[in-house]
């Protein structure tokens, strides 16, 4: 199979790094103008936020009077977001909007929503009744807003239009790292460290895209919606340890086994305790962010013990500056669910993005110099092994392959000589006697190539070694040669082939070891070679 050239893997690669600088760079140009044209939007459609008193009934219920508002055709819709809480909506005392728990559902949780509630005219008073799913959890006091409900839906769908595009981003450039790897890594050695990016950032990338505000509004199922988030955020501990491993090169031989097999522990406990619902996801969501603190404390661990030995990389000072982002961003959004806020960050998810840009593109560049290196390797080996002139295994190769053979029982050998070769170097030159190796050689590889390497063991000396002589027929091989032979020196006008060969198969009681076997199979090329010498030369 012909190996892809690796200059337009370079190119790719660096054409990928200059398209995602530009487009974070629109990002932000597009969130700075696009907030303002929101704010001004907001203002035509008559959105405002709505006051309102709030009385704590116990630990987990709180209830909200919204009064003193009048309520029109153009303005009907109350709206506003809950975070894993019951909600009981009244309007001068009629009950006008529920959202409880589903009984039959293992997941204790209503999931978080864009709550949109369709108010009478002239209502005076509205009661909002919201209940915790989880006791343990301290939510805050939402913010409720008035306005017509259709376009209250797309001023939200649209405010939340850039963090969707960044986490879009994040989960493409994921696939793109992961299928380069899994094209690349079958035919050279590249390091795993793209692998786990790749993982880690289409993971990210969709853990980005579930918890904007448009996922919410779009989803029809926030229970599946919110356990698949959970589910994304216990996983994404595991492949950046290993990123970190591989990229940076730990020689840590069981700190990072051990965080990896903490974490899936930590997995197996959490489902464990759904499934016996014993604690949901959301009240075992403080063992996840430990899991991810852990993990940030073996990167920083990582990156202080490569500076106390003196090892410094490229990489590592990307690392170093990176981990000043990722630790910020990450906290950040721990900060925003244990305060409940639903802000969220763009700017630390493009510097998110732009640094796992940065890492992308330093392992893609990082890897083709380990395909450049695997390939000169394996130049320097195949030269090693392989005959110059011909292409076939040399000496060399014939010694290795014979000291690793342990089955001799059925083992056939091969041994060809070149008639008249001096001849054809003393009276045509060497030229034309290295045209009538290479033409000898192209016989032998279409008769014997499909049942065992042919190896040049000397100027004019060839052998091929056969593992088993029963999936063969010798006579016929024979004749196939002669035939070759016969349809070469026909149509040949300046040489004339003669391929004297002779052959030995195993035998305990003759052959002690492959030396004796290839003495015998020496001695009968010898005698077809004397037949051989009736030719006259032309």
């Amino acid at each position: 199979m012909k190996k892809p050239d690796l200059t337009k893997y370079k190119t790719t690669s660096t054409l990928y790094l200059l398209i995602l600088i530009i487009a974070a760079v629109a990002l932000i140009f597009g969130w700075r103008c696009t907030s303002s044209s929101l704010s001004n939007r907001s203002a035509d459609l008559h959105i405002r936020t709505l006051p309102s008193r709030c009385v704590k009934v116990s630990k987990t219920t709180t209830v909200y009077r919204i009064s003193d508002v009048r309520w029109t055709k153009k303005a009907s819709t109350l709206m506003f977001y809950s975070q894993h809480q019951t909600v009981v909506v009244e309007a001068d005392g009629k009950l006008l909007y529920t959202r409880s728990l589903k009984p039959d559902s293992i997941l204790h949780t209503t999931g978080r929503n864009c709550e949109m509630v369709s108010v009478p005219e002239n209502t005076r008073s509205i009661l909002v009744t919201l209940t915790n799913c989880n006791p343990d959890k301290q939510v805050s006091d939402p913010v409720f807003y008035q306005g017509d409900g259709v376009h209250m839906f797309r001023h939200e769908l649209l405010k939340a239009g850039i963090p969707m595009l960044l986490g879009i981003m994040n989960v493409a450039l994921g696939i793109l790292l992961l299928t380069y790897w899994l094209f690349v890594h079958h035919w050279a050695y590249v390091s795993k460290s793209m692998l786990y990016l790749g993982i880690l950032t289409t993971d990210l990338g969709a853990w980005f895209c579930l918890e904007t505000s448009s996922s919410i509004l779009l989803s029809q199922n926030p229970v599946f919606h919110s356990y698949v988030t959970r589910m994304l955020l216990l996983l994404l501990p595991i492949p950046f340890m290993m990123f970190v491993r591989h990229y940076l090169k730990a020689r840590d031989r069981y700190l990072c086994r051990i965080f990896v097999w903490l974490d899936v522990a930590e997995i197996a406990v959490v489902l464990l305790l759904q499934l016996m619902d014993i604690r949901d996801l959301t009240q075992t969501l403080w063992m996840t962010h430990v899991m991810i603190g852990l993990a940030v404390l073996y990167f920083i661990y990582t990156i202080c013990n490569k500076f106390y030995h003196h090892t410094t990389t490229h990489a590592l000072w990307i690392c170093t500056i990176g981990i000043i982002i990722l630790i910020g961003a990450l906290f950040s959004d721990m900060y925003n669910y244990y305060q409940g806020s639903q802000d969220i960050e763009i700017v630390g998810r493009i510097a998110m993005l732009l640094f796992i840009v940065t890492l992308a593109c330093d392992t893609a560049f990082v890897s083709l110099k380990e395909i450049d290196t695997g390939r000169r390797a394996a130049l320097y080996r195949e030269l090693a092994e392989k005959d110059l002139l011909t292409g076939c295994y040399n000496r060399n190769a014939y010694y290795e392959d014979t000291s690793r053979c342990k089955k001799l029982t059925n083992l056939l050998l091969f041994a060809f000589d070149l008639n008249n070769l001096k001849y054809y170097n003393d009276k045509f030159g060497h030229d034309c006697g290295d045209q009538y190796i290479t033409d000898a050689v192209h016989i032998l590889q279409k008769v014997f190539s499909r049942y065992g390497k042919l190896y040049r063991i000397g100027g004019d000396e060839f052998c091929v070694l056969i593992d088993d002589h029963d999936t063969c027929d010798i006579s016929h091989l024979i004749c196939c040669l002669r035939k070759e032979e016969a349809v070469y020196n026909a149509s040949s006008r300046n040489i004339h082939l003669q391929i004297a060969c002779g052959y030995a198969v195993f035998d305990s009681r003759t052959d002690a070891d492959l030396d004796a076997l290839q003495k015998r199979a020496d001695q009968n090329m010898y005698e077809n070679k004397k037949q051989l010498k009736t030719f006259s030369y032309r």
